[in-house]
């Protein structure tokens, strides 16, 4: 069964913002990149760090996304921690947002680091700071992000 998406917020112009867990690897993972492309996922966002990628079999994702027409972009976070320098890359993903992208954002659960980073997004598209966790709780089914860091990093908006 492929990977499932959480999709968090649907926009006027088409656009989406989605966590997910990471992608199947190894042999399943070119069928999980086609099932993103059915899903009409235009963006896939990695935050998984180099180590991951390998243990997890994942290192095909950019090349698997490229032939399927759908756009990678990788920022490694380390695994329940915070982002380092993110505003430039949070810019980008809202300007592709802004310009009708549906985006899917992978950690290795979709718990933690998707949480806050397609939180951020939520904000720059009216939700509420204090409103934001309950509502991808809600979505996911169960209880983001990991730590009371991640929690902490998106409502002093260190984004």
């Amino acid at each position: 069964m492929p990977t499932k998406i959480y999709w968090l917020h649907n926009a006027n112009n088409g656009a989406r913002i989605g966590i997910m867990p990471r992608p199947r690897g190894s042999d399943w993972l070119e069928e999980e990149i086609i099932h993103l492309k059915k899903q009409k996922v235009t963006h896939l966002v990695s935050l998984l760090e180099k180590e991951e990628i390998r243990e997890l079999e994942l290192s095909h994702e950019e090349a698997y996304c490229s032939k399927h027409a759908i756009t990678f972009l990788h920022f490694p976070i380390k695994d329940r921690s915070i982002p380092i320098h993110p505003k430039e890359f949070i810019k980008r993903l809202s300007a592709n947002f802004c310009e009708g992208a549906t985006i899917a954002i992978h950690c290795r659960m979709g718990i933690g680091r998707s949480s806050i980073i397609a939180g951020s997004l939520l904000l720059m598209n009216d939700y509420k700071v204090e409103d934001v966790f309950d509502y991808i709780s809600r979505k996911r089914g169960l209880k983001v992000p990991d730590t009371e860091e991640q929690i902490k990093w998106l409502k002093e908006g260190e984004w």
